[in-house]
């Protein structure tokens, strides 16, 4: 008879189970802090096991998403993720604090989000508050404001004993269309430390791989009036012996790239691009720092840097001069279309 397949690592604990006719009849959890990902696997595969169980029998996924460790948050997203596309079976996400609630009456979830802070959600029929981060001063106030409310989840760091209810049962009462995923592949964890609007996401700047060509092609396509083809971009990539080529990623997802020379002692920025939906959120000055960083390795010291920018493009002119470089003359007609270059350069040799 087909089953359900329960997951939660989002904070300290691990919980897996499985649930059949609207009831959990085999589960585990227990503290595993910072080994979830050594035991996960294994629990599912022992309860398996233990209960006859095989994967054909698995018809869904549930799993908590977040928010809650960094770490622990990714653990049971990507094992949720990987079955529901291997068995081609539905994957229900939901919130790592509503699966703390008392399903009898209003609860307020918490969760230790640290630094004097915690992750917030108020579940309940007069009130429902989206999932978010209060100050613990303020979580305090509430709890003083609204006696009614069940405390609920670990709040022993703020002297509070709250209520603790089955995770796994929460989850399983989860299972409708306001949770189902629509597409496994795309689903998140969700940290709310990293506000994507806010600008506070966690960004990685690494080497450009093969892997990232599509998605750098996209954003060459989106940024430039005249992009690069495929092939002068993959010469870049492949055969250019001065190019240095980096990627921004958040989340698994490049989101901008920078590409420049380095000839003896100078540098050029050839392009710098980033995402629309990412742009004025830190993320090109950190392919600019990663460049600098490049720089500094050099055995003849980095004298000059120099670029061309569109003489229109005014959003990208004051980025470069925001980092140190001067405007010093115009190349008339420089592109395609007929219009100027703005030449800039910047001097390292006094710094």
């Amino acid at each position: 008879m087909p089953v359900s397949l329960l997951l939660d690592s989002s904070d300290q604990n691990l919980s897996v189970g499985f649930a059949r006719d609207g009831s959990v009849f085999a589960k585990v959890s227990y503290e595993a802090w910072q080994r979830q990902s050594e035991l996960l696997v294994a629990e599912i595969d022992r309860l398996m096991k233990e209960n006859g169980l095989q994967r054909i029998d698995i018809e869904s996924v549930v799993v908590g998403k977040g928010p809650g460790s960094y770490t622990g948050v990714r653990i049971a997203m990507s094992v949720a993720k990987v079955i529901a596309m291997a068995l081609h079976i539905p994957l229900y996400a939901v919130s790592s604090l509503e699966i703390l609630k008392n399903p009898c009456k209003t609860s307020l979830c918490l969760v230790n989000a640290r630094s004097k802070r915690s992750y917030v959600g108020v579940y309940g029929k007069d009130e429902t508050i989206e999932d978010t981060i209060w100050s613990n001063a303020e979580v305090l106030d509430y709890i003083s404001s609204h006696p009614e409310a069940a405390v609920c989840g670990d709040a022993s760091y703020l002297g509070i004993e709250g209520e603790h209810h089955d995770v796994l049962d929460n989850l399983l009462l989860c299972m409708d269309d306001e949770h189902k995923v629509d597409n496994p592949l795309g689903a998140k964890p969700v940290y709310l430390k990293d506000s994507y609007e806010k600008g506070k996401f966690k960004t990685v700047v690494r080497k450009l791989m093969p892997a990232d060509f599509k998605a750098v092609m996209a954003i060459e396509n989106e940024c430039f009036h005249h992009p690069y083809d495929e092939n002068q971009m993959l010469y870049e990539i492949n055969e250019n012996p001065v190019a240095y080529l980096y990627v921004a990623v958040v989340d698994h997802e490049v989101v901008g790239f920078i590409d420049f020379y380095i000839t003896f002692n100078s540098a050029t920025i050839c392009q710098i691009a980033v995402k629309e939906s990412f742009r004025r959120k830190g993320v090109a000055q950190l392919l600019w720092k990663q460049m600098e960083k490049d720089f500094e390795t050099q055995a003849e010291p980095i004298e000059f840097l120099t670029l061309e920018v569109r003489e229109s493009n005014a959003a990208a002119r004051g980025f470069y001069k925001k980092n140190g470089l001067e405007e010093i003359t115009l190349k008339k007609q420089y592109y395609d279309n007929g219009e100027n270059a703005v030449y800039m350069v910047r001097s390292y040799v006094n710094d």
